[in-house]
């Protein structure tokens, strides 16, 4: 069965199949030391995944940070298989050249819960700051990380409120070499603002007995469906499956991140560009709450509402996943947010400029997908290279 492209200290294995240096392994790393503000002590953790071939956990390689949305972990990065279709962009990205790493935010999964007050937009960007300095230091706070491998380039992916986070980090730090956001725009809806579907995560039977502060919210059962999916781009095994899974996440940094939303802080971010939306997606398609309705019909539309809010040097870059609803990588149609993180505008495992016609696109400028276009499975070139394979 050909394999479907998926749209995602101690080391703990976790499916260590090995085939040679091009088998994509995943580890567990937990305990990470790290603080909530420059100047403050390291005093809270953080865990993620680690998703590589042993060929790519090499000094100079690229990564991927991923950050995960609200009331999600790194699972949604890597969330398994379902039906007998896997759906994991941090493995798929992997076998296609870059290592990943899927970040627990902190006041998420296995990572440490402060005061729900204590995290912040600015807290969680600081965090990811901190890993991404790591990536490339190969220690955080004094301590070894990723094996102290110094990868040469770092690109931060994020999902609904972790991709604020990532506009959040790329804006005040200046240290990553792309962005690429998903579940995300210059826009929130109405709908969203006003649905109440989220409440205090103690009220909740899977969170009654966690001790967390009534600050930590997440989904009232049941509402996820409509939250994040668009049937029929939905699997109902897979809304089982993300309401058992489902996490907790600050209303402090709820809070402090949707400004970020509407202003134009991203100005500042003068490396290329990446926005996934799914076409149907409930927090960004349609009547925002600035009274202007956010057209997610085609990339092509997404890039021009987005060219206002960065420079020229981001080069902003849209793709839309027809019919799926917010979370793009648990959608039937899940294949295309890996496959677009491939694409031009970004670095290939080797550190190469994806941004001209001499690319690896194997029919050249005829393959190439047009600037802000909206993708399809059919139509989406192939890379020729491929580490591993």
């Amino acid at each position: 069965m050909k394999k479907v492209f998926a749209l995602v200290l101690p080391l703990i294995f976790a499916n260590a199949a090995f085939a040679g240096d091009d088998a994509v392994v995943c580890r567990n790393l937990a305990s990470i030391p790290v603080a909530l503000a420059p100047g403050q002590p390291a005093s809270y953790s953080v865990s993620g995944e680690l998703c590589a071939t042993e060929d790519e956990l090499r000094e100079g390689a690229t990564v991927q940070l991923l950050i995960h949305g609200a009331t999600y972990n790194h699972r949604y990065w890597d969330f398994g298989t379902v039906d007998g279709v896997e759906y994991s962009y941090a493995r798929d990205v992997a076998a296609h050249g870059f290592a990943t790493f899927a970040l627990d935010e902190i006041g998420a999964g296995n990572s440490s819960h402060p005061s729900s007050d204590l995290v912040t937009s600015q807290a969680t960007a600081y965090v990811a700051h901190q890993i991404v300095q790591g990536l490339r230091t190969g220690r955080i706070n004094g301590v070894l990380f990723v094996r102290g491998v110094r990868f040469g380039k770092v690109i931060i992916v994020g999902h609904s409120l972790g991709s604020v986070t990532v506009w959040q980090e790329a804006i005040s730090y200046q240290d990553v070499d792309g962005v690429i956001v998903t579940g995300a725009a210059h826009a929130v809806t109405t709908q969203f603002l006003t649905s109440g579907d989220l409440y205090p995560a103690i009220d909740d039977p899977k969170f009654a007995n966690s001790g967390l502060d009534i600050g930590y919210l997440t989904s009232i059962p049941g509402t996820r469906v409509t939250l994040f999916y668009s049937p029929p781009d939905a699997d109902p095994a897979v809304i089982t499956a993300d309401e058992a899974s489902k996490d907790v996440v600050s209303v402090t940094d709820l809070n402090t991140g949707l400004p970020l939303v509407t202003s134009n802080a991203t100005l500042a971010i003068n490396v290329p560009v990446l926005d996934i939306l799914g076409g149907d997606d409930f927090t960004t398609c349609g009547l925002s709450s600035e009274g202007v309705t956010f057209d997610c019909s085609s990339g092509a539309k997404v890039a021009t509402q987005e060219v206002p809010f960065y420079p020229p040097a981001a080069q902003i870059h849209a793709c839309v996943v027809p019919n799926s609803g917010h979370s793009v990588n648990l959608a039937v149609n899940h294949r295309l947010p890996a496959a677009e993180a491939q694409n031009p505008g970004f670095l290939d495992a080797h550190g190469r400029s994806l941004s001209h016609p001499s690319d690896p696109y194997p029919g050249g400028g005829a393959d190439r997908p047009h600037h802000g276009q909206s993708a399809s499975p059919e139509r989406r070139p192939h890379r020729s290279h491929r580490p591993g394979t």
